[in-house]
């Protein structure tokens, strides 16, 4: 029996994957944009990438981004475009689809991920959609565009791909919705064969079975012709899947077997696919499919794995060390399950051995910020505090937007009694908060515990920072009091 994750979606509204890889100008005439220089187009596509993640419910997990990256990164090698570095970003969103916008920022929904069978049909996908900005189809499409404002235009994006029910769906406006579809309907059949041929090259190149395109365009076709009348009416004018099917068909007979060796697996797919369905059931959902799942098939790892992780999700750690364990003895040596076993042990706060089950899952997981952040906390609280400070760091350089390290890494250096580096790293944190006074406290006081000139420089230039702009919590008439542990404070 398939698993229902694997594939859970109403069949009602099925988004064709002729992916719809569009863009307009930001508030640019349609001249200007067409001689855009790359960095232009590059600083375009941040801000755009930017306003749609705002928009849309993003997946952030991860084991998820770090599978979905790992198979990109074999096909945009293949691609050897070098204008732009490519980033992937998963949307939670039923739907199937995926979508490109300038400057290499692909997004691809969770609902497409969790109907591929293979990690074939996914390079698919995602090499189609690398092949639209190689060929520069999104810059063809801006001229039909003319003016539009970057927030507009994010929410024309952000709306296009949400399914009629999808959480924030409701606060689009129908002109908005209107103008999408107008948009859409001008994207042309030569782009999809172009997007398709050079899409299949990567593929081909990477050592992907370029074949697994077709078996998943047949999987959609045979949905989309089931599909309700409320199908977005700009579906019709783009290339039939059926013909896209023909034509790859017809290549596949004629292409020379590719030589390079498949690439080794980018993850365990099925296991991403149940964190997926479990980001959007949630853990409560996940116990109930889970378990009904092993009363039919008793010891599926993957079964066991997904009830270990939604007993996680809703902190009944010791029920999720149970299944996640017998997982284990079934897996001896799958990361997945360690890396969740761990979590679950620091929940139970038997945190010896969340560290070895958590230290074990690194070399499966070496780019995991969470998993590193939970070993950095597991070995703070054993007093083992040099290893503390070198997860911590390495979290803050995977990470440096997770501004809260520094508050810890200021906590460990202040238990070493390192009041240098605890005051420079306490006044990072409220610097980044925005709190300059509470942060000057602490540059200053860090200048009192540093002898060396290039430290000391650099802590200059920080109070300089702070005493040069406005201070928003410094209320009229009163000294704030800074905060941290009070041996920092010295």
């Amino acid at each position: 029996m398939r698993l229902q994750i694997f594939a859970s979606f109403p069949v009602r509204s099925i988004v064709t994957l002729v992916a719809l890889c569009f863009t307009l100008s930001v508030s640019l005439p349609s001249a200007a944009i067409a001689s855009m220089t790359v960095e232009e187009e590059q600083e375009m596509g941040d801000k755009l990438a930017i306003e749609i993640q705002q928009k849309l419910d993003m997946i952030n997990d991860p084991l998820v981004k770090t599978y979905v990256g790992a198979v990109a990164r074999h096909l945009v090698e293949e691609a050897r475009d070098h204008r732009f570095h490519y980033r992937f970003y998963v949307v939670n969103e039923q739907e199937p689809n995926a979508f490109a916008i300038p400057g290499g920022h692909i997004f691809i929904t969770s609902g497409l991920i969790r109907l591929v069978d293979t990690e074939d049909e996914l390079a698919g996908v995602i090499g189609h959609e690398i092949a639209h900005d190689v060929l520069r189809h999104i810059d063809k499409a801006i001229d039909r565009a003319k003016r539009i404002s970057l927030v507009t235009l994010a929410a024309i994006i952000a709306g296009a791909f949400l399914s009629k029910d999808a959480k924030g769906a409701a606060t689009l406006t129908t002109g908005a919705m209107a103008m999408a579809q107008s948009l859409m309907l001008k994207y042309t059949r030569e782009n999809e064969v172009e997007a398709d041929q050079k899409g299949m090259k990567y593929m081909t190149d990477a050592g992907y079975d370029s074949q697994a395109m077709v078996v998943f365009l047949k999987k959609i076709y045979r949905w989309q012709r089931f599909t309700s009348p409320d199908v977005p009416t700009y579906l019709a004018t783009h290339p039939g899947i059926d013909a896209r099917i023909s034509y790859l068909s017809d290549t596949f007979m004629t292409a020379p077997k590719s030589l390079t060796p498949h690439p080794p697996p980018a993850g365990d797919l099925k296991k991403v696919q149940i964190r997926l369905f479990l980001n959007e059931q949630g853990g409560m959902e996940g116990i109930n499919t889970f378990s009904s799942l092993l009363r039919e098939k008793p010891g599926d790892t993957n079964a066991l794995y997904g009830l270990g992780v939604s007993y996680v999700m809703v902190g009944r750690a010791n029920e999720a060390i149970t299944d996640l364990s017998t997982a284990l003895k079934i897996s001896p040596q799958d990361g997945y399950i360690m890396r969740e076993l761990g979590i679950a042990y620091f929940q139970a706060r038997e945190v010896d051995k969340a560290i070895d089950a958590l230290q074990a899952a690194v070399d499966t997981f070496p780019r995991d910020t969470n998993l590193l952040y939970y070993l950095a906390q597991g070995y703070q609280e054993k007093g083992r505090l040099d290893q503390a400070l070198s997860f911590y760091q390495q979290v803050l350089k995977l990470d440096p937007q997770r501004v809260e390290i520094y508050h810890d890494l200021g906590v460990v250096y202040d238990k070493k009694g390192l009041l240098g580096p605890a005051h420079e790293n306490f006044g990072l944190y409220f610097k980044e908060k925005g709190q300059r006074e509470t942060a000057l406290f602490h540059f200053k006081k860090a200048l009192e515990h540093t002898q060396d000139g290039e430290k000391r420089r650099r802590l200059e230039g920080l109070i300089r920072e702070c005493e040069g702009k406005e201070r928003p919590d410094k209320e009229p008439g009163k000294t704030p009091s800074p905060t941290g542990p009070p041996t920092a404070s010295k």
